[in-house]
């Protein structure tokens, strides 16, 4: 009768255990075509789930990112992948530490060369967007700070440097396919240079020179053709 008992209870644990680990799939989120978005791993049993995973995926079935957590509440943990849409790895952190923004940040570029041709003392990430993908990116060296900014798909929507925290050089931001938006110089944390802003079909739309922070000389407008249809000249403001 104790043997038997025993072997119940062996029983017992064995099945609690096995459902402990048991994990299963939710689809969040699903594509037109039917292909999933969004997929959430569990922990357990219908009843009293645990999120372990998450998983987005674009809508040719590649897998976008994968983010990993442990516990309950659900807190992030143990690395946290991101990929291109042709199924490159674009970045990889370890979330086990630093929980909010990770640790260990890698980047890389579409045929998976680093993403920062250059000698770096430190990558951080000081923005996650909705989703957990890297949106604000800092990559330090000595004074040196490049910040770039990216869309959630990965595409770069702005890139500029501070010197000593002042913006220097050249400033860019991007429209969501790769085309420039607007573009500007800086020395010392003042606009200083040429100055532009584009169409979304690449084509200007108005540009200027700025002289220590201020607007000057004439600025030319263009329509979507490319065509000049007005000026202004600021020095005889």
């Amino acid at each position: 009768m104790r043997r038997v008992s025993l072997l119940v209870f062996s029983l017992c644990l064995l099945v609690f255990l096995s459902s402990c680990h048991n994990t299963f799939d939710k689809v969040v989120q699903s594509y037109e075509n039917g292909n999933p978005m969004l997929v959430y791993t569990y922990r357990g049993n219908q009843k009293s789930p645990i999120l372990v995973a998450e998983h987005m995926y674009y809508e040719n079935g590649q897998m976008q990112f994968e983010k990993l957590f442990k516990g309950q509440p659900e807190q992030p943990d143990g690395t946290w992948k991101y990929w291109f849409d042709n199924g490159q790895l674009f970045a990889s952190a370890d979330f086990s530490d630093n929980r909010q923004f990770g640790s260990g940040w890698q980047f890389f570029n579409r045929t998976g060369n680093s993403w920062y041709d250059g000698t770096l003392d430190s990558v951080y990430v000081t923005d996650l967007g909705m989703f957990g993908t890297p949106t604000t990116v800092v990559f330090c060296s000595g004074p040196n700070r490049d910040v770039v900014q990216f869309y959630s798909n990965y595409t770069v929507r702005s890139t500029e440097r501070l010197v000593n925290g002042r913006r220097e050089g050249r400033v860019i931001f991007y429209y969501p396919g790769g085309l420039p938006q607007t573009e500007a110089f800086f020395e010392n944390g003042i606009e200083q240079g040429s100055y532009t802003v584009f169409q979304p079909n690449g084509i200007p739309y108005y540009r200027g020179q700025y002289t220590e922070g201020q607007r000057t000389g004439i600025w030319e407008f263009y329509d979507a053709e490319g065509n000049l249809v007005n000026t202004h000249d600021y020095d005889k403001e």
